[in-house]
């Protein structure tokens, strides 16, 4: 799914000018990337906020259209950094990065558990470790997420980083030895566990 967004090109910075920006309910940024000096624009605040919520965690590549200046540019960016005020929670500046399509970069993008356990059908319980993983992969083949089939899982069973090598066509960035799920057994049977072996 394209995210689009829309920058305007801003001539003033500096405390002042920042202020009455976020007076208009817009939010001072900078593009910058390998291949281009940075620019500075203000995007819309109400924008901003939405398609925040629609990403959720996940590394999404936008596409940002930047006008003021004769024809609009259009540049592939994703989302380097939020300054959010601690107390008010609104916008303060956003950092955009302009992706070079050709060169692989490392993203975070959110794990879905697909399926029930064998476990859980026996007493167990889902514990989710991790709810995203780091991948590295061409920016025009960012994954909106990764699937991870858990109806197998056993109690006692846990699925780790490494063991989703063999499900994604992504290089995984993270510990392969990290967790990103167990099926955790009923207190009940731990219990009887430990009695049997007294």
């Amino acid at each position: 799914m394209d995210v689009e967004l829309v920058g305007q090109l801003r001539s003033e910075t500096g405390k002042g000018a920042a202020r009455r920006l976020r007076s208009r309910q817009m939010v001072p940024a900078i593009v910058y990337g390998p291949k281009m000096e940075s620019v500075s624009v203000a995007v819309s605040s109400k924008r901003m906020e939405k398609l925040l919520r629609d990403m959720g965690e996940e590394s999404r590549l936008l596409t940002l259209s930047i006008e003021g200046d004769g024809e609009p540019s259009t540049k592939q960016v994703l989302i380097r950094e939020i300054q959010v005020h601690p107390s008010r929670r609104r916008f303060l500046h956003v950092d955009f990065y302009e992706v070079p399509m050709d060169h692989p970069i490392v993203v975070v993008v959110p794990v879905e558990l697909v399926g029930e356990s064998v476990g859980v059908k026996k007493g167990g319980t889902v514990d989710v470790v991790r709810r995203t993983v780091s991948v590295r992969c061409l920016p025009g083949e960012i994954p909106e997420k990764i699937e991870v089939d858990i109806k197998q899982l056993d109690l006692g069973g846990a699925i780790h980083v490494g063991d989703l090598a063999k499900m994604v066509p992504y290089a995984l960035v993270d510990d392969k030895h990290l967790s990103i799920v167990n099926i955790l057994a009923p207190e009940g049977a731990a219990k009887e566990e430990e009695v049997k072996k007294k």
